[in-house]
């Protein structure tokens, strides 16, 4: 089958399908996944994952990618994900009560859902849990760290000039992120968003559009009433199964398989990693059904093992094969350096304008805030689905902070892995930043009321760190002292992204990896 006819089926939500299909193609035979060793095996079908499976598959590496949740097909002609106006219990991964912002707590069945909520000691952090990743969980965003912030977070040897001029424009053209056209943005949906930029231009910030994954072709399908309503009513935070994403399924992810030498198994769970007595790496994994009831329990085999399964669950294998013995020479700084890169969402209610009745959920326009509120910030025009009929806006805020990390511990009574030290100081910067900015915001614009209100409880849908870069790793993801195994997702990043959403920046730094990896073999 042609790479342009797997991508194409890769519309209809046929990755999982075609992939022991597709690796007939290559120039070795598919392997059975329960007996085969596989030169490498990728942990994590998002940004950094789907690179590597990519690359991997292009330099002809026999390649095994592990997903733990399932995949999510396009289905224009009806409802595959739930929200906060429909719940259901696809949304969240094994919960029992939903947890998020501005959502109320309701029971659940726990299930396999597409977001995984830890509430750890101190933060609530948010992952993806399905085929794609994040890019089915994320809002578009496709933004790239100022050089002033990448400069004084990441080692030195990672030129700016570099990324700005090849690994960020190739990461940006592989998702295919482009701007809000501005009949969307003129359209009703988004009078919450052309509100947001009066407001700011107004307190005199200078903002600008944002970069997004979002089809726009599906966003006015949705507008002409030829598609389910779902990214212009704000219903994204879950997916938008009406194909309103550009998810990695729909790039990244295909490509790799279009190759011939990359299969994908979802409703793979890792549980364990451990070195082999021959070398390389044994991954023991749990096969599950759509519902979560373990099949089978497998150990696989590689000779190179790529952590791709995001910040949290990266740490957890990590940090628990080190303290359990099955990877005792791990470095030590694996599990520190995290951080929530200062993410805080923040409502202002604005009763006098009006804000559209409904907000759409691509982020149209950004601000800088360099200096005036403690630390840099970086502001984005929001939206939460709860709040989409309230006469007020949101904005998502992250500050830019080289100082509030956190760590990750073993606790060898429960055999979990926890946060271990995160506190609420630690997100008291961030949260005083973004209070100071939308109070002058509102100062400067009559008829906003005085009161702005954060998120109740600290949360971030960007964690990042705990396998540093240039600390953990090479510059190339190679775990120090460990032959064979990298890291390529966002535990790389340095605990904050610099002034940015993180998937660019995971993505190219994930790209700049694997053109040495598969460079020089290793």
């Amino acid at each position: 089958m042609s790479r342009r006819g797997i991508i194409g089926l890769a519309g209809n939500g046929t990755l999982a399908i075609l992939s022991a299909g597709v690796a007939h193609s290559g120039s070795r035979p598919a392997r059975d996944v329960r007996r085969g060793r596989f030169r490498a095996i990728v942990i994590g079908s998002g940004f950094g994952g789907s690179v590597a499976a990519l690359r991997l598959g292009q330099a002809g590496v026999d390649t095994l990618v592990l997903e733990r949740g399932r995949e999510w097909p396009v289905a224009p002609d009806r409802h595959l994900f739930g929200s906060a106006h429909a719940i259901t219990d696809t949304m969240f991964w094994r919960r029992s009560i939903t947890r998020w912002p501005a959502m109320l707590p309701v029971p659940v069945r726990p299930n396999l859902g597409v977001m995984e909520v830890s509430q750890e000691a101190g933060l609530d952090i948010a992952c993806a849990a399905a085929v794609g990743g994040g890019s089915v969980v994320y809002t578009g965003v496709t933004l790239a760290p100022p050089r002033r912030y990448f400069e004084s977070l990441y080692p030195a040897a990672l030129r700016y000039d570099a990324f700005h001029q090849r690994w960020f424009p190739k990461a940006r053209a592989m998702l295919g992120a482009t701007r809000m056209p501005g009949d969307i943005y003129r359209s009703a949906p988004f009078t919450h968003s052309r509100l947001w930029d009066r407001q700011l231009h107004r307190a005199g910030f200078r903002t600008f559009a944002l970069e997004s994954t979002f089809d726009w072709a599906t966003i006015r399908a949705e507008l002409a009433g030829t598609a389910p309503l779902s990214a212009t009513v704000g219903n994204s935070d879950f997916g938008c199964g009406n194909g309103a994403k550009k998810s990695l399924t729909r790039s990244y992810l295909p490509a790799a398989l279009a190759t011939g030498h990359v299969q994908l198994r979802p409703l793979h769970e890792v549980i364990s990693l451990r070195r082999g007595r021959r070398g390389g790496y044994l991954v023991g994994v749990r096969r599950l059904d759509s519902g979560g009831t373990v099949l089978e329990t497998l150990e696989l085999s590689c000779d190179m093992l790529f952590m791709a399964a995001g910040t949290l669950n990266t740490n957890r294998l990590l940090v628990a094969a080190r303290e359990r013995g099955d990877l005792p020479d791990l470095p030590d700084a694996i599990g520190t350096g995290f951080g929530d890169n200062g993410d805080q969402l923040n409502l202002r209610s604005q009763p006098l304008a009006f804000h559209g009745g409904s907000q759409g959920s691509p982020s149209a326009s950004a601000a800088f805030l360099h200096r005036g509120f403690g630390l840099p910030l970086l502001v984005e025009n929001w939206v939460l689905p709860t709040y989409t009929a309230v006469p007020a806006v949101v904005t998502l805020g992250m500050t830019v902070d080289h100082d509030h990390r956190g760590s990750f511990r073993y606790n060898r009574a429960t055999g979990r892995v926890h946060l271990a030290d995160w506190t609420p100081d630690k997100s008291a910067a961030a949260a005083h930043a973004v209070h100071a900015y939308s109070a002058r915001v509102a100062a400067n614009n009559l008829g906003t009321l005085p009161l702005t209100v954060n998120n109740p409880y600290p949360f971030t849908a960007h964690p990042v760190g705990g396998c540093v870069i240039g600390q953990c790793t090479d510059l190339h993801g190679r775990v120090r002292g460990h032959r064979g195994l990298y890291v390529v997702d966002g535990s790389l990043l340095p605990g904050n992204v610099g002034g940015a959403n993180p998937s660019l920046t995971i993505t190219a730094l994930a790209e700049h990896a694997l053109a040495a990896i598969v460079t020089t073999g290793s």
